[in-house]
């Protein structure tokens, strides 16, 4: 299927690696002119070369996401190698795990990340899709922005994660209803257990441990607990993005459609 969005310039933060990198591929595989902003230069690098060796068109630029000053010159980047952007990706690292009682810090620094960056990302993209009178945002964020965690279901405390991450997707939610005359949808994919390498197998041998479980057996138990009884892929959750970039999902907007195999209304 023709998604329609060859030829337009996308940004991917977090582009280089896990769900970030399946997207900037799957993006270029379109027709997409990719911009792969992240802070490892050679993943990027990496990133870029799959791009460009399937016959994709693809740039860099390096970025910290906690630097809010970084975010025009990542627009500006984006212009001087393809043109305005029209399509924002915007994937961040979440907040870590923890119970209430967090420091100040650990609050700002999380809600810098979660929903001030996105916001800043919105500020500085935005004014090109108005003036195309096109574009879509879309933020990759976490089952939690839809149901609070509980700590017994998913192994750990997360406090920052319930404040945080529901407040991001008001924001997401509010910039949906003031974009759309301009022709721009605003939507957000919650992943489940997406299978995307060494840094998410870290995090879920740490659960396995506070489970008093081998990996194997951990995740196991945890297959048992999807529906579709398996793990996701990086291209299932790459895929439902690279259609709610295309023509055909124009009408979809403020919207939050979690890619988990069923797990949500079973984990909450």
């Amino acid at each position: 299927m023709d998604l329609g969005i060859a030829g337009k310039v996308a940004i991917v933060t977090g582009g280089s690696h896990g769900i970030g990198r399946a997207i900037s591929e799957e993006l270029g595989r379109n027709g997409c002119k990719v911009v792969v902003a992240a802070r490892g230069q050679e993943q990027m690098d990496d990133t870029v070369e799959a791009i460009e060796s399937v016959g994709g068109k693809a740039a860099s630029v390096s970025v910290d996401l906690l630097d809010f000053d970084s975010y025009p010159r990542m627009i500006e980047a984006a212009k001087s190698a393809f043109g305005v952007p029209e399509i924002g990706i915007y994937s961040p690292v979440g907040p870590p795990p923890g119970a209430f009682g967090f420091t100040d810090e650990d609050f700002d620094k999380s809600f810098a990340a979660v929903v001030k960056g996105f916001a800043n990302f919105a500020r500085a993209i935005v004014p090109g899709m108005k003036e195309k009178q096109w574009g879509r945002l879309i933020t990759i964020s976490s089952g939690i922005s839809k149901q609070p965690a509980r700590r017994s279901i998913l192994h750990f405390d997360y406090a920052l994660a319930n404040v945080n991450r529901p407040a991001a997707l008001g924001l997401n939610r509010t910039l949906a209803d003031e974009l759309g005359p301009h022709g721009i949808t605003v939507n957000s994919i919650p992943p489940g257990f997406i299978e995307t390498g060494e840094n998410y197998r870290a995090f879920l041998e740490e659960c396995a441990r506070r489970d008093g479980l081998t990996y194997e057996e951990f995740m196991e138990k945890e297959r048992l607990r999807i529906p579709l009884q398996r793990f996701g892929k990086p291209e299932e959750l790459s895929g439902l993005c690279a259609f709610l970039c295309s023509k055909q999902a124009g009408y979809i907007t403020g919207q939050c459609i979690v890619v988990d195999g069923g797990l949500i209304d079973m984990y909450f």
